[in-house]
């Protein structure tokens, strides 16, 4: 995980940096937690935790392997026992908090609760539908995390447990349906479905400007003036450099193309070119 500079940060930035480091020192005898966090969030969260000394107590999780908005968890010092040294964003550490999970060490029912919703057949709801009619119950975004649309009728939302009864409750149209809300138990093998386009391209060298250029089709000099404007992103943190290296993992995002995870940048061709290799979300 690369670094973030504290001090760099915007208010609201620094508010969180703030809370995860005051979360990181308490001395808790069962777990900590946050609200749900953009992956934004989430990077700010664990260089704080780091910074106090408490990185190897910091999970993530969004009640599903592969979940975007997570929540942040703290586990006491006696829990840890084997946690495999990486960085807390790897599939290795959240595989091995659900892990934990599923053999009642940490009660993460207690944090997250995932809601199966559902519609009749005479209608279909996309992503957008059910995210709508749930934030227009009042509900904060900060206490919903991802939504997995599985058909156009069902949908699993993952909540923080403290919200469920009220959506429960509440939540009993979308649009011109009427909802059914079921309460599940908690899936930890369950996977987030999502869908990529995978890409390859070849670069002179993995720099930003020059994936930005064979990504997106700009030109050299629109593609520099893009990452110049602030136009880029690298693990959702804006990038004006044009010559930063991106490193395998990282989260590129570039305004108006859309967003990758770069599996790769260390294949060299014959030509002596580099080999990147990319996910695109879609």
């Amino acid at each position: 995980m690369k670094p973030i500079a504290i001090s760099s940060l915007d208010e609201a930035g620094k508010r969180l940096a703030a809370r995860a480091a005051d979360m990181a020192r308490r001395d808790a005898y069962d777990i900590l937690s946050s609200d749900f966090l953009t992956p934004r969030e989430q990077r700010i969260f664990a260089c704080a935790a780091a910074s106090a000394g408490a990185a190897d107590r910091l999970f993530f999780t969004g009640g599903a392997l592969g979940a975007e908005r997570r929540i942040a968890v703290f586990v006491p010092d006696w829990m840890l026992g084997d946690v495999p040294a990486c960085d807390p964003f790897s599939e290795e550490r959240e595989a091995f908090l659900m892990e934990q999970a599923k053999l009642g060490t940490v009660d993460l029912a207690a944090v997250v609760t995932p809601l199966a919703m559902s519609v009749s057949a005479y209608h279909s709801l996309t992503h957008r539908d059910w995210l709508g009619a749930l934030l227009a119950l009042g509900i904060e975004r900060h206490v919903l995390g991802d939504l997995a649309v599985l058909d156009g009728q069902t949908a699993i939302g993952f909540f923080c447990t403290r919200i469920v009864p009220y959506v429960e409750e509440s939540f009993t149209r979308a649009g011109a349906d009427a909802v059914r809300v079921e309460r599940r138990e908690p899936d930890w093998d369950l996977v987030i479905p999502r869908a990529y386009e995978r890409l390859e391209i070849t670069v002179a060298s993995p720099r930003l400007d020059g994936v930005v250029h064979a990504l997106t089709g700009l030109s050299r000099a629109e593609a520099a003036a893009a990452v110049a404007r602030g136009e880029a992103e690298i693990n959702y943190f804006a990038e004006t450099r044009p010559d930063v290296q991106l490193e395998e993992g990282d989260i590129l995002s570039v305004r108006g193309w859309g967003k990758c995870r770069v599996d790769s940048t260390n294949a060299v061709t014959r030509r002596g070119r580099n080999r990147v290799l990319v996910r695109k979300y879609i």
